[in-house]
């Protein structure tokens, strides 16, 4: 009959309020605000009972479920481990041991654990080893676990929220949101829950749809720290540095050591140039994220700009062997790289980005730059021509570069000896798109989507092979459909080429205002709406986002600063438009659009005609079958 005492979280509850405390007293207030989604408070009222009862393994067990809660997996062990030394049975806390060791990452201990669970804590122990499972690889495995749990147990909001998060892992985003909706639902005051809501809704309509339901979250419990983590991020995207700043400072007050919260700051201090203070911020995470993507990408970045160079470059060499499509530590590697003077090296990191039709123009001037300095002028001013070109969106972005025979041979043969594996058929699409071979793309993109209609990339894969085929029309229907689902940057540009390149302008350009209003600080929408505004003509608009783009990117992209100068040239304010012309020639004295420009502003405010001839004399010699410049050089002679 003792082992009884033990057996459900609902009969502990009970027994720790009433068997042993009266009303009134530490161990009902710890009960109450477990109860009341309050863990923190529990904790501390539990502790106190603790000291009145020490050899109670009830309200040991009490305690460890706060700090699973609080998401504490080293102490909740702890508390677990004393009660099963105070008579507490392995089979009555398997399931919370399993918990504390999933939190801490030791998953195949936690799976042991889950296995001693008791049949009263069956549903509990299932979705603990769903999880596990699916952070050790065995997906399948996780979703048997996972649907047994909410079959067993349909009304515990955890098992929902566990299948919300392993659906969101494995990229079903539709999933995952069903299924957090249907943990918000049964228990609508769980943090959590609403928390996990929050995230999902931040990448489905974006920033600012997310941050009332932080709010909400943090109204129930004003000190969760991954409530206040979460809204602290998302306000950093948006901009908002002061109020991400206060929830930072307000997560180191309650964990004066929380990693993530020095994380966020250091990334603050980055944005905002100050990479001495980001530096010292980021060596307060103890090192918690040098493995981590975005953290080798902070701590190379710092790197970089505090004069360690070299070390920025073993980081992110490991980096782009680990992703090598992320393009960021792309751009930066190969900056790294010459700026030690290694334009091969530099020009071999650039190559799979500089050959993407959606290039940027740092990385085409810098590709030119490199070709040049390598003895290549030609194939330098091929690059550098791109770069003067307002930047063109890819509908085929995924692909990072066409493989090779054998290596396409190889992927055929994975899909066909592994027909379930679902990542191995999105390799063989992103090959197919890259090799140009959009109908074979479409055939197996199609029944992809249709294997999983809640996964976004799904739809973009099949809208990214209509689009090589020229179907922009039916690209824009699969990008909304992934975006109905995600509405990421990604999904959000392809629909805005695709509504343009399909003749529907005007619905481009309220799809491209929807996603800046939730996502005001996405650079490469900025630079999108920018573009457009100056290829319009409407000048006003292209310098207020050119300008928004200066202030947070510096004086460092010189064909944003031509274009900016062009723009204050057509309003007739020369007094601004020349320094910033002059500025983007001098850091990209190859390219001929900056030569141009600047040649032609100095022609047509009287400023200086004889160097403004010789600019574009030179421009002309760089770019001979440029028309533009071909007529600017011809109406500056013909003024003789």
């Amino acid at each position: 009959m003792r082992s009884r005492r033990f057996l459900s979280a609902g009969l502990l509850l009970a027994a720790a309020a009433c068997a042993n405390a009266p009303a009134g007293t530490a161990a009902e207030r710890g009960l109450a605000a477990l109860r009341d989604g309050q863990p923190r408070t529990a904790r501390v009222e539990l502790l106190n009972a603790i000291k009145e009862h020490p050899n109670d393994p009830r309200l040991r067990i009490l305690q460890a479920e706060a700090y699973l809660a609080l998401r504490e997996g080293v102490s909740a062990q702890a508390e677990i481990d004393r009660a099963r030394k105070l008579g507490a049975p392995v089979s009555a806390t398997g399931h919370l041991m399993a918990h504390a060791l999933l939190l801490q990452e030791q998953y195949r201990r936690a799976l042991n654990e889950a296995a001693k669970a008791g049949p009263d804590s069956a549903a509990y122990a299932s979705w603990v080893r769903g999880l596990a499972l699916s952070a050790l690889g065995d997906n399948a495995g996780a979703a048997a676990a996972l649907d047994y749990a909410v079959g067993a147990a349909p009304k515990d909001h955890r098992a929902w929220l566990a299948f919300a998060r392993f659906r969101r892992t494995n990229g079903d985003f539709a999933g995952a949101i069903e299924a957090a909706d249907k943990a918000v639902s049964l228990k609508p005051a769980n943090v959590e829950a609403i928390t996990l809501r929050g995230e999902l809704t931040r990448s489905q309509y974006g920033l600012s749809a997310a941050i009332p339901w932080f709010d909400r979250a943090l109204e129930i419990d004003p000190n969760d720290v991954t409530a206040l983590l979460e809204r602290a991020a998302t306000f950093g995207d948006m901009g908002q540095a002061s109020a991400m700043l206060a929830d930072t400072r307000k997560v180191l007050s309650l964990v004066r050591t929380n990693p993530m919260a020095y994380f966020l700051q250091a990334t603050l201090a980055a944005r905002a140039g100050n990479f001495e203070l980001a530096q010292s911020l980021y060596q307060r995470t103890g090192g918690t994220f040098d493995d981590q993507p975005a953290g080798m990408l902070l701590a190379s970045a710092i790197d970089y700009q505090t004069g360690s160079v070299e070390r920025a470059i073993v980081r992110l060499d490991r980096l782009v062997d680990l992703q090598p499509s992320n393009l960021k530590a792309r751009k930066l590697l190969a900056a790294a790289q010459w700026r030690l003077g290694d334009a091969s090296a530099a020009a071999g990191t650039l190559r799979p980005l500089a050959d993407r039709p959606d290039a940027d123009s740092y990385s085409l001037t810098l590709m030119g730059k490199a070709l040049a300095k390598l003895g290549d002028p030609t194939r330098a001013s091929i690059y550098l021509a791109r770069a003067a070109q307002p930047q063109q969106r890819s509908l085929t972005a995924l692909a990072s570069g066409p493989v090779s025979v054998e290596d396409l041979a190889l992927l055929r043969g994975a899909v066909r000896t592994r027909p379930g594996d679902q990542q191995a058929k999105i390799r063989l699409i992103g090959a197919l798109l890259s090799n140009g071979l959009g109908g074979e793309a479409l055939d197996l993109a199609v029944r992809v989507q249709a294997d999983n209609p809640g996964v976004p990339d799904a739809h973009v894969l099949v809208g990214d092979a209509r689009g090589l085929q020229g179907d922009f029309a039916g690209a824009a229907r699969e990008y909304r459909r992934a975006a109905n689902i995600a509405f990421t940057e990604p999904v959000a540009m392809r629909m805005v080429e695709a509504l343009e390149r399909s003749g529907q302008a005007p619905a481009a350009a309220q799809v491209l205002q929807l996603f800046l209003q939730q996502n005001p600080r996405s650079v490469p929408a900025q630079l999108l709406a920018a573009n457009r505004y100056l290829q319009a003509g409407d000048w006003a608009n292209a310098i207020r986002f050119y300008e928004g783009l200066r202030r947070r990117l510096g004086d460092r992209d010189a064909v944003m600063l031509n274009n900016l100068a062009w723009a204050y040239s057509q309003q007739g304010d020369f007094e601004a438009a020349i320094p910033l012309a002059r500025k983007a020639w001098s850091l990209d004295r190859d390219n001929p659009a900056t030569a141009d420009t600047l040649g032609w502003l100095l022609l047509k405010s009287g400023k200086d005609r004889a160097g403004g001839i010789a600019l574009l004399q030179r421009a002309a010699r760089g770019a001979p079958t440029d028309a533009e410049i071909r007529r600017h050089l011809e109406a500056a002679r013909r003024r003789g």
